[in-house]
Order: C-alpha cells, then structure tokens, then sequence
C-alpha cells in the first residue's frame, strides 16, 4: 500500500560552506566538522568533497562539498544540502 505523507512546516538553522570557514562550521556542529586535507580527498568516495560532517542518527561521516549548506536537524543532527536543494525545500525565515 503506498501512502502519501506531506512534510510538516519546520524551522531548520543552516550554515553555509564556502571552503574556507571551518571554524564556523565546527562550532555550528559542536566540533562535528572537517575540512578535508588534499591528501585525504585523493582517498575519498569522491575526490570533489571539501569537508565532511559527522551524522550521528547514522553514525557515519557524510561528505560536503563547497557550497553545500549543514542543515541542523529537527533531533540535533547534521546533514549536508545542495543549494538547490535547499532552496526548493525550504524558504528563508530570516
């Protein structure tokens, strides 16, 4: 049986990657963010990745490619966005 669901109205708080604020997102994620090192993108699933944020509902570390936004979730987790992603799901409160 397939159901339809309608994602409720929320607030989530986002901060932007641009490659070079990893302080701010350390501290947006409690120290749950990395700048990757060009060493270690040569040994990751995807090279184009500039950072990594630490899910801990999955307990695994997700890539995060310059641009992307860290969306802190509705249970204080944190996952990367596409901006256009964003951008379609979500419309800016402030």
């Amino acid at each position: 049986m397939i159901i339809r669901y309608r994602k409720r109205p929320v607030e989530v708080d986002t901060c932007r990657w641009d490659g070079d604020n990893e302080a701010e997102l350390r501290c947006f994620t409690g120290g749950n963010f990395n700048k990757l090192a060009p060493e270690d993108r040569d040994r990751c699933d995807d090279p184009d990745a500039t950072g990594e944020v630490f899910d801990r509902l999955h307990s695994t570390w997700v890539l995060v490619y310059t641009g992307d936004s860290i969306i802190r979730g509705v249970q204080g987790e944190f996952y990367p966005i596409r901006a256009d992603v964003l951008d379609e799901t979500y419309e800016r409160v402030s």
